[in-house]
């Protein structure tokens, strides 16, 4: 069972929250999945900033494996840079805002408002305008891992923000535990438990790592003294 999910089943799923406010909106999207795909959504990980490309976003991971995500993006203020050229093709629901795309040879932006779907195909690549800002539903599919140096280069030698870059990191691999323990039901006995057991380590370990390197919360008031 190389792939769970189906990309149209998740565009379905993802129209089902517009118009509602955020973060409302969001955990309807994860209803609507849990709901169509049990068990295999997972809400517990916080968000988590993502800087790649010269985009600055944040985002709610639901699932991730070797050969799929889903998550939900986007900026309340807006951003702009290059989607990458990945093995990867990326489904985006817009569900909230507005976002600009152009690729080579184009000479007019595409506008996608909440309800258009957005395809990037491997070896693809877009320059991306989130305008005043944009809320998303993204599914992925192809060789996920291939993808991460894109991920992290820009907290690595730009921003150098190692708590986003470890994050980034123990997020997938929670993610990545928690699928194989699920993904180990199907196998015999003997297989099953040394799987779920290695799947259930990693996991812990992924989310002890986000959770220890979780900054203090922002707070607009300047602290006295």
């Amino acid at each position: 069972m190389k792939y769970v999910f189906d990309p149209d089943v998740v565009h379905q799923c993802a129209l089902k929250c517009l118009g509602k406010p955020k973060p409302e909106m969001f955990d309807v999207f994860a209803d609507a999945m849990e709901e169509r795909y049990p068990g295999w959504i997972d809400r517990s990980q916080p968000w988590l900033y993502s800087i790649a490309g010269g985009a600055m976003i944040q985002m709610k991971l639901y699932h991730v494996s070797l050969f799929e995500y889903i998550m939900i993006w986007g900026t309340p203020i807006g951003s702009e840079g290059h989607s990458g050229r990945h093995l990867v093709g990326f489904w985006d629901t817009v569900i909230d805002g507005e976002t600009w795309y152009y690729s080579e040879g184009q000479f007019e932006k595409r506008v996608y408002k909440p309800g258009d779907r957005i395809w990037v195909g491997p070896k693809q690549t877009a320059g991306m305008n989130f305008t005043d800002g944009v809320w998303a539903v993204e599914y992925a599919r192809g060789l996920i891992p291939a993808s991460m140096p894109f991920g992290l280069a820009d907290v690595l030698l730009s921003t150098v923000d190692l708590p986003t870059a470890v994050q980034t990191v123990s997020q997938y691999a929670y993610h990545i535990g928690r699928c194989m323990t699920k993904k180990a039901e199907l196998l015999p006995l003997p297989l099953r438990l040394p799987v779920q057991g290695a799947g259930s380590l990693v996991r812990a370990a992924g989310d002890w790592v986000t959770r220890a390197c979780q900054p203090p919360p922002f707070s607009p008031e300047i602290p006295k003294g």
